[in-house]
């Protein structure tokens, strides 16, 4: 015997005082693809999902309706409890009586109970009709690239090669560190740069699980989680490489003020990063230094603050009054940026070494002044009111790093995405280190400018998630989920069908659907490790070729007839 179990929750009340559950259960009953209509107490709680669980299996029922909470509320607990009692995830139907009709509906519950029917008898007929996708399963490489070797990229390499994993480092530059190879010290510590990255480096060195790859150029990359082929060549020539997951630790580069405050034009008006270099070379005698802020950041072009700008004006602002106590300093900003309570210590201890700060307005930016070197800069304070004339010998301008050049090949090779300013957008709320592409995880300032200690947890944080990948013997596709449980299936391909249009590939956004010849014809194909089911591919095939069987015409055609005509037989 084989057909639907349905099971009603009274929710202690909280859906019963609305809906006339009893009289569901009788419609149910009626239902010739229901064997049984239960109405419960509850069943979110241990004991009566087991007792669940068990009726079901006594009764013979193949699929299962839960007419309770939502699934953000107890529903996904009722699920789980269920999957463990041994019933299939994707023969389980959840129905949220509670939320979407009792609380919402209680002062009408007559339609309420309405409601909650068509709900119910749309969710019979969706898995009367609900097909098993068919899974693959593969095998796992127990390796890892790593794209990039600055803090990040370090930090993940590390991180992986100390759980046992053989990673592939692959730097574009002579020397792994990246910016940290180019700056004095690092804030807030004021830790030598050198200092900090010298233990990942030496791990790049000594640990024979790491193995670099400088002045490296990736030509492609391919595959699926678990699985992916990279092309790269290197100093050492053309290498391939099979690795289960790629760490994305790019980078990002500062951008340089052409055009703006007379940049290339006077001597002594530099950027930060030209100031790192000179600190780096030993003291220099400095008698009165001007930072300007946000210089070509917090604008139309670059509307987002690069979060380093501040902290790094800080940091060199406080390093020239501890060379010489005497230095006058100027902080010249649109705001200070610090978040967290160590940064706004780090900027009170500024103010108590006698850094100054004076606020101006986006519309009246300051001047600079002099012929063939900086003399001064006049600047309107926005607090005082007044115009101010201030000398130097020195004009810093922090600008905000900007996203790494090869950041859209790399996308277009992963089947990622880029945002509007060449950031990777591929940021989940919940999962901020993962990309839409299985095994594809990314850190740093890849995906956002970051301080060199964030990097670093960054690039731990996507090492254990890599790690929690490579550490399979092999993966399924079914098993590849945003949510807990099983991913709820994939698209599926009428071969004699397909006429090759080529739709289903153009508004994939996973790159799982490809065309491939077959004979005189080309027919699509679905990578089912990529696939995501998110039916794309199904609303754009013009004979139906491509369905998703948990949830195909079939099962969509009869959830309307049950929702919008008569109450039919299944």
């Amino acid at each position: 015997m084989s057909g639907i179990a349905v099971f009603l929750c009274r929710c202690f009340g909280e859906i019963n005082r609305v809906i006339d559950l009893d009289s569901l259960q009788k419609k149910s009953e009626k239902n010739d693809a229901v064997v049984f209509s239960s109405v419960c107490e509850s069943l979110c709680l241990a004991d009566d999902i087991e007792k669940a669980a068990l009726r079901i299996k006594e009764s013979g029922a193949d699929k299962v309706v839960i007419g309770g909470c939502s699934h953000l509320a107890r529903g996904g607990v009722i699920i789980d409890g269920l999957v463990k009692g041994g019933i299939k995830r994707s023969a389980i139907g959840l129905v949220d009586l509670r939320e979407a009709c009792a609380w919402i509906h209680q002062d009408d519950p007559e339609r309420a109970t309405e409601k909650a029917w068509d709900l119910i008898r749309m969710e019979i007929a969706a898995l009367h009709h609900r097909r098993k996708s068919d899974d693959v399963t593969v095998s796992v490489c127990p390796e890892a690239m790593i794209v990039g070797a600055g803090p990040a990229g370090l930090s993940a390499a590390r991180t992986l090669a100390q759980l046992g994993f053989k990673v592939h480092l692959v730097e574009r530059g002579s020397n792994p560190g990246g910016m940290l190879n180019l700056i004095s010290h690092v804030y807030p510590s004021d830790e030598k740069a050198s200092e900090k990255i010298k233990v990942f480096v030496g791990e790049v060195e000594k640990n024979p699980l790491i193995n670099f790859y400088p002045k490296a150029k990736i030509n492609s990359i391919t595959g699926f989680a678990g699985n992916f082929k990279a092309q790269l060549s290197s100093s050492a020539g053309e290498q391939r490489l099979r690795v289960g997951a790629v760490i994305l630790a790019s980078g990002a580069r500062v951008w340089l003020p052409h055009g703006l405050y007379r940049y290339g034009k006077l001597t002594n008006v530099i950027t930060q990063m030209e100031l790192e270099r000179q600190f780096i070379k030993g003291p220099r005698e400095i008698k009165t230094a001007i930072f300007i802020q946000c210089v070509g950041a917090r604008n139309q072009e670059r509307p987002y603050c690069a979060t380093m700008c501040c902290p790094s004006s800080l940091k060199n602002a406080v390093r020239i009054k501890e060379e010489n106590p005497d230095a006058r300093v100027f902080i010249i900003h649109r705001d200070i940026m610090t978040p967290g309570s160590i940064l706004e210590a780090y900027y009170r201890s500024a103010l108590a070494k006698g850094v100054q700060f004076i606020r101006f307005e986006e519309t009246k930016p300051p001047e600079i002044l002099g012929t063939e070197h900086v003399e001064g800069v006049e600047v309107f304070d926005s607090i005082s009111g007044m115009k101010r004339n201030l000398d130097c010998d020195l004009v810093v301008l922090s600008t905000p790093l900007i996203p790494n050049n090869d950041n859209a090949k790399l996308a277009g090779m992963l089947g990622l995405q880029i945002d509007r300013y060449g950031f990777f957008s591929e940021i989940y709320p919940l999962h901020p280190l993962e990309t839409r592409m299985d095994g594809v995880f990314i850190c740093g300032s890849a995906r956002w400018p970051v301080s060199s200690d964030n990097a670093i947890v960054q690039g731990e944080g996507a090492a254990i998630k890599a790690a929690a990948l490579l550490g399979r013997e092999t993966v399924s596709a079914l098993s590849l989920s945003r949510v807990p449980g099983e991913k709820f299936g994939h698209a599926a391909v009428n071969a004699e069908k397909c006429t090759g249009c080529g739709n289903c590939v153009a508004v994939c956004p996973f790159a799982a659907c490809s065309l491939q010849k077959m004979g005189r014809k080309s027919i699509s194909r679905v990578n089912k490790l990529r696939c995501k089911a998110c039916g794309n591919c199904v609303s754009v095939c013009p004979n139906g070729t491509v369905q998703l069987p948990e949830h195909d015409y079939r099962a969509v055609a009869a959830m309307i007839k049950q929702a919008f005509g008569e109450e039919i037989a299944l």
